[in-house]
Formats: structure tokens, C-alpha cells, sequence
């Protein structure tokens, strides 16, 4: 892992493997290290590269300068920097709105997309989520935002499972999340991404997936999406939580590997 200048911050990144880029973009968490069961499995085959958001791991931690719209401009700014024109685009809860963002407003940049447990427009529900994570930041601090956000973010199926992988998770984020004013500005963000309107636009062949199970995202939002952009493909695992791509690892690599031979 390396921080290069990418654009007005100097951002943490991946690079492994070699072939046609693939680039993974992490969700709220932010970490690169979200990705830990994809980069070996695609650096088989594609040049993979991954970033800590602004705001997270060891990227630059500006106090209030948070939105979809310039994460997607930190990652042409990264590729710009990697002398990347165009690569594979994977974006998980977060990331797929800042993909979102990336094939609205760069599409000569992007081959695919790959949109993994993500939303369209935060409703009545996903608000109640995210103000609640916000007040047990502001009120109980980081670590606690921490535990709580696992709850949602892993789900059930990975306490059981996956505990010990999960408390590896947790810790690298101990080690590197952003002040209370950052982690509250991050979750401000995905209450006020909104691209609804334009989803229709889309016309990157497009990927979406969801778990049944996914308590911070429900599957009707990959549902939605996926009526709105016309050439798409909806997946939907029978288990996998909010971070499918971790519990359900060799069912979303294979469901993206079919994919991308197609595309």
C-alpha cells in the first residue's frame, strides 16, 4: 500500500496483478482492506487497484469536504496518476453510489460496473440507519460507532462465521478512522447522494448485486437500480449480509468473473 498525490489529496492505494484495470471501490468503512477476498482472486487476471476513501485509512483526512461526487473525482484522479484511461469498476454500499457517479459523469472512463449492495436515494428507512450510526459517533465516540455500524454492515451471519476475520476488520479501522466531525460528514454524504433522476443515463453494462439479508440495504434498492438501468443484470444471494463480497466471498467473485468475460 502507497500514498501518492492523486488531484488535491494525497490518497492510500493498491496495485497488484496485471491485465485490463479493475478498480474497487470501498463503502462507508472506507479501507482498501474491505477488499481482501477479491484483489488475490482478480490480480489472476486484472490490474487491480483499490483506495482508502478521504476521510479513512491512511488517505488524507480533510475536516468537511465529503460527497460521492468527489470521492469519484479522488478516482479518475487516482487513475489519472496510475496512467489508467479506463478499467472495470466496482463500487460496494458507498462505492456503488460513487460509481454511480462515475458513470454519469465519466463514462468514457469506465468499461463496466459492478454495483454491489449499494442504494439508489437513502428513503424513511436507510435514514433512521444512518441518523443512528451519526448520534452513536457524536454521542459514544469512535469505537462504539465502530461495534455499532458491524451490526449492520456484517450482520448476524458473520459473528457466527467469520468473527475473528471480522475483528481483523475492525481493528485496522481503530487503527485508522477519521474524527467524529469526519465520520459525521461521511454519513451526511450518503443521506444527500441522489443521482435517481439520472440512473436511466447509464449505459455501461452493468452488474448489481444484493444479499436477501442485508439489513443496511435491503435488496429492493438493487431492484430499483437495476429497473433503471437498461442494460443491467440483477444477482441477489441468498446470504451475505450487507458486506456479501466478504460473507459470500466465492459466490460474488464467481457471479462478477461471469461478467466481466462477457463484458
Amino acid at each position: 500500500m502507497t500514498r501518492i498525490k492523486a488531484g488535491e489529496l494525497f490518497i492510500n492505494y493498491s496495485d497488484s496483478g496485471e491485465g485490463d484495470a479493475f478498480l474497487f471501490i470501498p463503502g462507508l468503512t472506507g479501507i482498501l482492506d474491505a477488499w481482501d477476498f477479491q484483489i488475490p482472486h482478480f490480480a489472476k487476471k486484472y490490474r487491480c487497484i483499490s483506495f482508502d476513501h478521504r476521510g479513512t485509512g491512511e488517505s488524507d483526512k480533510p475536516l468537511n469536504a465529503y460527497s460521492t461526487d468527489l470521492i469519484a473525482k479522488d478516482a479518475i484522479a487516482l487513475m489519472d496518476t496510475l496512467g489508467i484511461d479506463k478499467a472495470f469498476v466496482a463500487g460496494t454500499s458507498t462505492g456503488g453510489c460513487v460509481l454511480q457517479n462515475l458513470a454519469l459523469d465519466y463514462p468514457d472512463r469506465i468499461k463496466a460496473c459492478i454495483f454491489s449492495n449499494t442504494w439508489t436515494k437513502a428513503d424513511a428507512y436507510m435514514t433512521r440507519v444512518q441518523t443512528s450510526r451519526k448520534h452513536i459517533a457524536e454521542s459514544y465516540g469512535r469505537e462504539e460507532y465502530i461495534k455499532f455500524s458491524s451490526l449492520w454492515t456484517a450482520g448476524w451471519t458473520q459473528f457466527k462465521n467469520m468473527y475473528d476475520n471480522l475483528l481483523e476488520l475492525e481493528a485496522k479501522q481503530k487503527e485508522t478512522i477519521g474524527s467524529v466531525e469526519v465520520i459525521s460528514a461521511r454519513l451526511d454524504m450518503t443521506l444527500s447522494h441522489d443521482r435517481l433522476s439520472e440512473l436511466h443515463l447509464i449505459k455501461k453494462p452493468s452488474l448489481i448485486i444484493a444479499a436477501k439479508d442485508d439489513a443496511l440495504t435491503p435488496p429492493y434498492f438493487a431492484e430499483d437500480l437495476q429497473s433503471r438501468i437498461s442494460d443491467s443484470r440483477l444477482v441477489i444471494l441468498d446470504e451475505g449480509g450487507h458486506y456479501s463480497y466478504r460473507r459470500s466471498h466465492a459466490e460474488w467473485n464467481n457471479a462478477v468473473d461471469s461478467f466481466l468475460e462477457e463484458n
